[in-house]
Order: C-alpha cells, then sequence, then structure tokens
C-alpha cells in the first residue's frame, strides 16, 4: 500500500480501472486487497489520513443536505463485504473490466 498526497488523489482515481482508498493504519485495506485478489482483481491500494476522510466525510454530507437529504448522512465508505454478499461485487468488477471471470 502507498501512502500518498490527497491532493493527488483524484487524478489517481480518474486515471485507473480499480482503485482502493483507505483510513491509514487500517485493517480493513488489509482485508479488502485479499477479498479482490481471491476474486483475481489486483487494484492499487492507497491510504490516506484521518484528517482526509474527516474532510471528505463533511463535504459529502453538506452535499446531501443541500440537496435536502439530510436523513443518509454517512460516512465515506465503500460496504465492499457487504456488496460481495448480496452478489452484487462481481458483476461491479465485470462492469468495470477489473476482472475476466
Amino acid at each position: 500500500m502507498v501512502a500518498i498526497k490527497e491532493e493527488g488523489l483524484i487524478l489517481i482515481v480518474e486515471g485507473s480501472i480499480m482503485v482502493t482508498v483507505g483510513r491509514r493504519g487500517c485493517h480493513m485495506n488489509y482485508v479488502a486487497q485479499r477479498l479482490l485478489e481471491r476474486l483475481k482483481a489486483y487494484p492499487t491500494m492507497y491510504e490516506v489520513s484521518e484528517e482526509f476522510v474527516a474532510r471528505m466525510t463533511l463535504m459529502r454530507n453538506l452535499g446531501r443536505t443541500l440537496r435536502g437529504d439530510h436523513k443518509t448522512l454517512v460516512a465515506p465508505l465503500f460496504p465492499l463485504i457487504d456488496i460481495h454478499v448480496i452478489g452484487k461485487l462481481i458483476p461491479i468488477l465485470k462492469e468495470a473490466s477489473a476482472i475476466w471471470l
């Protein structure tokens, strides 16, 4: 996993088929990486600081509030395991051309 300056994150994500981004030192980053590798998807993984996560959460929730969606304020999480358990992860990865199962 690579630690990057948050300013460059948007360019990295826009230019890649699959990128996972997680909090620095979070064990779930490792779990996500192993799950994707077992599915033969090999993402580039990046770590971001707690401050970056807080800023993204604030911006996301502010956007929801401005749109009148006050009831679903959430942290910017990608529930990878849940999506896999309900059977939606593999179709998403296929559609993105990240896997060819």
